[in-house]
């Protein structure tokens, strides 16, 4: 298939090949250990670094739930391109599984909140048209690439997304991590969590913030029996649960428990380790639904970003 046929039409899409990866994805091919946490479907290639990924999101999930208003949550959106930027990488470019993947930032646009409505308790089947950009090298190896993601569902575009992200080597990763190499989470020792129905969750274990007695600023808080969060071992506080923790922040400043992000941008600076507190600071900017989040650890600014609110 010619660059050409491959955008044609978008109906062409969802007949493309060749498949490499068809019907069920190994969770290890996605850094994930339970099936139910997996939500790639299949892998095809539509033409030189342009991908077509099958996705099926769930009807109920233990932790990316439905939110307001019967709509999958925005951030399922988010886990999907994650989960199908890794198939892409294994399958599609052959990086060996022992490499390790940093994640560079996040953007994501949802074009209409509609796009994301629930099927009941069915799950719903979309397409995830993937474009590797920029791509890096490292002699013959790849070293990372920007991910470009549309999101198709019955055909329609209903949101975007971006991310970059480098990869190294096991032993890399080793001297990269340094004295960190071998972290492992620690139970969270703060005594006051925000009450998980003034950030739209339904379980304690699901908030990821601590009351402080600064305004605007909570203490990041990951329980490490969390199933979904780390579900496989990790050396530092994993991208996911950073979202997450931005998220709430963003629904607390805002007063808004039943707002969803439709949009936003995130920048990774650091790993968060699990040695020091970190905070979680959110700003509405005036005029507008969108809070600008900052996470800072020893007087280090680690993650920054924003995130834009939609309540249904």
């Amino acid at each position: 298939m010619t660059k050409g046929q491959a955008e044609s039409s978008k109906a062409d899409l969802w007949s493309a090949g060749p498949l490499l990866i068809t019907q069920s994805v190994p969770p290890g091919l996605i850094r994930r250990i339970n099936s139910s946490d997996v939500f790639v479907t299949y892998l095809g290639v539509l033409a030189e670094d342009k991908f077509e990924v099958g996705v099926r999101w769930p009807g109920s999930h233990s932790f990316y739930r439905p939110v307001a208003a019967d709509l999958h949550d925005p951030l399922l959106f988010l886990e999907s391109v994650r989960e199908a930027g890794v198939l892409i990488a294994h399958a599609g470019y052959e990086i060996p599984r022992a490499c390790k993947f940093l994640t560079r930032d996040k953007r994501f646009h949802v074009a209409d909140p509609e796009g994301l409505r629930t099927n009941g308790s069915d799950p719903v089947d979309v397409t995830l048209v993937v474009t590797a950009r920029d791509i890096q090298r490292r002699a013959r190896s790849f070293a990372g690439m920007l991910f470009d993601a549309e999101c198709y569902r019955d055909g329609v575009l209903i949101g975007s997304a971006a991310y970059r992200w480098s990869c190294v080597s096991a032993p890399g990763y080793a001297r990269l991590r340094g004295q960190y190499r071998d972290a492992v989470p620690a139970a969270p020792a703060d005594s006051s969590p925000v009450p998980h129905d003034l950030v739209g969750r339904c379980a304690p274990i699901d908030v990821m913030l601590a009351e402080t007695a600064a305004r605007s600023t909570w203490l990041l808080r990951v329980d490490p029996e969390h199933d979904v969060i780390y579900d496989h071992p990790m050396d530092h506080v994993p991208g996911n649960a950073i979202i997450e923790a931005g998220r709430q922040a963003a629904l607390l400043v805002s007063n808004q428990p039943n707002a969803i992000p439709v949009g936003g941008e995130l920048d990774f600076h650091h790993y968060i380790e699990f040695d020091q507190p970190c905070t979680v600071t959110a700003v509405p900017m005036s005029g507008t639904s969108t809070v600008r989040l900052a996470f800072d650890q020893g007087g280090v600014r680690m993650v920054d970003g924003t995130l834009n609110l939609y309540t249904p």
